[in-house]
């Protein structure tokens, strides 16, 4: 729940609340590494949305860690939604849980949306399995 306040309010300074520092974030069209790659990936994306995160299934693992799938949304200006999924494997840190991947693929979106068509690839087997 954090990480959409700290992005949507382009509170870098708090990355470290959300991620580890050599996190690595994947997106379907390129991937950055660290809190200074995330706040510039996501500091360019214009126009930028809020979104709403939701549907969340977490899963421990036999390492230790942590694996979490969750669902996310967007409102545009213009009314339409957008949808994405996020694949997390979050680690312990003196700090609490951090994220330190994160994987993103664009919901199941057609032709004509704003953002390009795109087909949701997350399954339940990527969820189970390791990164």
């Amino acid at each position: 729940a954090r990480y959409a306040h700290v992005i949507d309010n382009a509170d870098w300074d708090r990355l470290g609340t959300v991620f580890t520092s050599d996190v690595t974030f994947r997106g379907s069209r390129s991937a950055v590494q660290g809190w200074a790659g995330i706040a510039e990936m996501i500091g360019a994306v214009r126009p930028y949305y809020p979104h709403h995160t939701t549907d969340v299934l977490l899963g421990a693992r036999t390492d230790g860690t942590v694996r979490a799938w969750s669902k996310y949304f967007i409102v545009r200006d213009d009314g339409t939604a957008g949808s994405c999924d996020y694949l997390d494997t979050f680690v312990r840190t003196s700090g609490g849980w951090r994220i330190h991947t994160r994987r993103i693929s664009r919901g199941d979106r057609s032709p004509d949306d704003p953002g390009g068509a795109s087909e949701r690839t997350f399954t339940v087997e990527m969820w189970l399995s390791a990164d």
